[in-house]
């Protein structure tokens, strides 16, 4: 919802929001949920945004002004945005072929997706019991939903970022490391 009422998605806005992949949201809540959606369709709008503005520099300065001023950061993260990229325009034609919208958010889950990691089940999450409709929604959307998990702890690459998120998953009372 946030990113909505921001305007991030729009082409012009400068926002400076950078959502990576998977995403996984923590909670059960109809927050979690509106999270996960907004995730799902930020990132495709996020990658064409900057894709288009680094052709844009591209063109009018060169590539090497262009990244001359990116960290090692910048440039690892930046190499995973022009990934996606590759099977985006392919998608969109073999839709517009078809006749048919393009399926984005399955191209989205192939490059990982977004996961709600809740630490009870489905059910009994507050978003399921309040409004299952939207809950149904996500998951026709591609949102995982990721049941019994606890946060363990977040491991984080060279530059400081998050690279992967240790969970423990409860079966019958008994906790795991997954």
């Amino acid at each position: 919802m946030a990113l909505q009422l921001t305007g991030a998605a729009k082409t012009d806005s400068i926002a400076n929001l950078q959502v990576r992949l998977p995403v996984v949201v923590i909670g059960g809540g109809l927050t979690a949920i509106d999270t996960a959606t907004e995730s799902l369709a930020y990132y495709p709008v996020q990658v064409e945004k900057f894709l288009s503005r680094y052709e844009v520099l591209v063109a009018e300065r060169g590539v090497a002004a262009v990244r001359a001023g990116w960290s090692a950061a910048e440039t690892e993260d930046r190499r995973g945005v022009h990934r996606p990229r590759r099977g985006d325009p392919a998608e969109r034609a073999a839709a517009a072929r078809d006749g048919s919208q393009p399926r984005i958010a399955d191209l989205v889950n192939s490059w990982g997706g977004v996961t709600i990691a809740y630490r009870r089940r489905l059910i009994d999450a507050p978003s399921y019991t309040l409004n299952h409709e939207e809950v149904a929604l996500a998951l026709q959307e591609g949102i995982r939903f990721a049941e019994s998990l606890t946060p363990r702890g977040v491991e984080i690459d060279a530059y400081g970022a998050r690279q992967a998120l240790r969970l423990t998953h409860h079966v019958a009372g008994e906790a795991s490391i997954a």
